[in-house]
């Protein structure tokens, strides 16, 4: 019985001002390459659409002709856009939380949020950040993160709390389970 190369894998990073197709083109064009999708994020910032994916490729080493391929059927979109490849990694075993941030803005807020999280062996997995203009702004923040399993969830729970104090900031740290995810 012999084993199978493992596919290729790569990422692809875009970001282009906003308008429709974007996501129909470069999913097309991967299409006719043989790619398959595994993994997506997108988000529009500002006006600006930005999605990020993983795919495997039939071809390994291609990913200069997958990036000429998509660009030459998008020329009107002025992406910019980013081709390397990547290995599949096996996660670790670790917990989901969600976190949400509400307070002044103010420079620093998401550093000093995420340099609690990483202390404390924690990576952010998504994150969504939004300036609210009411009476005065209004800095939001909603991130999913995950901790090491059987680390103290408590622990970073006073931690952020330190922190959130310092920079007058209101926040919950909720557990989330795999079934929501």
């Amino acid at each position: 019985m012999s084993v199978s190369p493992p596919i290729p894998h790569f990422a692809l990073a875009l970001i282009g001002v906003d308008r429709p197709g974007i996501v129909a083109t470069v999913t097309a064009g991967l299409a006719e390459l043989g790619c398959n999708l595994e993994d997506v994020s997108t988000s529009l910032l500002r006006g600006h659409f930005a999605m990020v994916l993983v795919f495997s490729s039939p071809t390994a080493g291609a990913a200069d002709e997958i990036r000429k391929h998509l660009l030459a059927r998008a020329p009107g979109f002025d992406l910019h856009l980013d081709i390397w490849p990547v290995t599949e990694l096996v996660p670790e075993g670790r917990t989901s939380h969600v976190l949400r941030i509400h307070g002044p803005d103010r420079i620093g807020i998401v550093a000093s949020i995420a340099e609690v999280i990483a202390a404390r062996g924690g990576s952010i997995r998504e994150m969504s950040c939004s300036r609210e203009e009411e009476r005065r702004p209004t800095y939001v923040v909603v991130l999913e993160l995950e901790i090491p399993a059987g680390s103290d969830a408590g622990d970073l729970q006073v931690a952020l709390d330190q922190a959130a104090a310092r920079l007058g900031l209101r926040l919950t740290l909720e557990p989330v389970s795999d079934d929501v995810l």
